[in-house]
């Protein structure tokens, strides 16, 4: 659990390093604003949410179904969120780069997706507990990308 927050947040700085988004480093919107606000809130805004979540729902018997609503309910917010941005990314980001983007987040939310199923079926906790920290690397790393005008 710890090692997982720990290694949430080493993503989140390691983003944080780069001047601007780019498709290796896509800079995810939550972890952006956090930065303009404080730099300290923002290395530790998806480790303290992974820990929130791993800490009340891991002992639960539904913890897998919980990772594979979350994993679903994200995966649909970001693909909402792609739809609504989309001329932001082609106009500032440019069209290549908000295609690859859009590609490694269906790629990632997709393998999150089908730990996540997996899981549940077949009722492993470590697969849950994997799906669920892959789940928050996603959004440490590439989903909800800054498309816009960096400030």
């Amino acid at each position: 659990m710890y090692g997982g927050a720990a290694l949430l947040a080493a993503i989140s700085g390691a983003i944080l390093l780069a001047d601007v988004p780019s498709v290796w480093v896509p800079m995810p919107l939550p972890i952006m604003l956090a930065a303009i606000i404080t730099l300290k809130i923002s290395l530790i805004v998806t480790p303290v949410l992974y820990l929130v979540v791993v800490k009340l729902s891991s002992q639960s018997t539904h913890f897998a179904k919980i990772v594979l609503a979350l994993v679903a309910v994200l995966g649909a917010l970001n693909i909402i969120y792609f739809q609504n941005a989309w001329e932001y990314g082609v106009t500032y980001q440019g069209p290549e780069h908000t295609r690859i983007v859009a590609i490694e987040n269906m790629m990632g939310f997709g393998a999150a997706l089908g730990m996540a199923f997996v899981a549940t079926a077949k009722k492993s906790s470590s697969l849950a507990y994997s799906a669920n920290l892959f789940l928050f690397v996603l959004l440490s790393w590439c989903a909800f990308p800054w498309l816009g005008e960096l400030p």
